[in-house]
């Protein structure tokens, strides 16, 4: 098992929690919240996206929209529970020119005045699973260049007979591979492997897995944690303090549009 050191892992994320605290915050121009649709509306499952100058949720939580707001997971946003229940759906735009990295911004500054969202930053403790590069380096496999590709990473998921689960990667970050670990698993997986290419790779995984405390890959058998070994990784359950946001008031009906 690798051991990161804590400072190491809070300083990863404390950095996020600058955004926000500048006095001269930008803002959407234009912005439009409403109550989402009961389940399951047309155009409902929209993937919510945010653009350069503008963002488009659908039916997404309070709880979302914090966590993008302050570049965090969900799992570090703690506040009333209908902050992960109630859905809404947001659609804001700001000035031409408006950088993607502005957006966070814009969006603290969106919460703030239509929900009169008020918070504050802890640390706190989370069980985690820990990505990170094996004592013998990554194994992994960049993937080719390709102007044409679309943008973000292309997974292919595939079930056996038999119960054996199989993801198929292209373009693939470590960010989207944490993704798509925390949801075979069931528990939130954190990057640390500091590894910024795109790559090519498969993994295999069974059900057990999602019970799994810890990795066991000597034991044999098909295990996500032996998939993650042959790319020259490790997963490792820790407990390191992160950064977390807590919500001390926000309004459940945001002000009018």
């Amino acid at each position: 098992m690798i051991i990161v050191r804590l400072s190491a892992v809070t300083a990863l994320w404390v950095a996020a929690a600058a955004l926000g605290q500048s006095s001269a915050s930008p803002s959407f121009d234009v912005a439009s919240i409403k109550a989402a649709a009961p389940c399951c509306a047309p155009g409902q499952w929209r993937e919510s996206k945010a653009a350069e100058d503008r963002i488009d949720f659908r039916y997404v939580t309070l709880r979302y929209c914090i966590a993008f707001a302050y570049g965090l997971r969900e799992y570090q946003v703690s506040g009333p529970a209908w902050i992960g229940e109630t859905r809404y759906d947001i659609v804001a735009k700001a000035a031409p020119g408006t950088r993607h990295n502005q957006l966070p911004d814009m969006m603290q500054q969106l919460l703030a005045e239509r929900f009169q969202l008020q918070a504050h930053h802890e640390t706190k403790e989370f069980s985690v699973f820990v990505l990170a590069v094996s004592k013998k380096g990554s194994r992994l496999k960049e993937s080719p260049p390709d102007p044409d590709r679309p943008e973000g990473a292309n997974v292919g998921m595939s079930m056996s007979p038999n119960g054996i689960g199989r993801i198929e990667v292209k373009h693939g970050t470590m960010a989207s591979l944490a993704n798509t670990l925390t949801r075979i698993l069931g528990r939130p997986v954190v990057d640390l492997t500091g590894l910024t290419a795109v790559y090519d790779f498969d993994l295999e995984y069974a059900p057990e897995d999602a019970n799994i405390v810890i990795s066991k890959p000597d034991e044999g058998g098909v295990s996500v944690f032996a998939s993650i070994q042959n790319l020259g990784l490790t997963l490792s359950a820790q407990k390191p303090p992160l950064d977390a946001i807590v919500v001390d008031r926000a309004e459940k009906v945001p002000s009018e549009n």
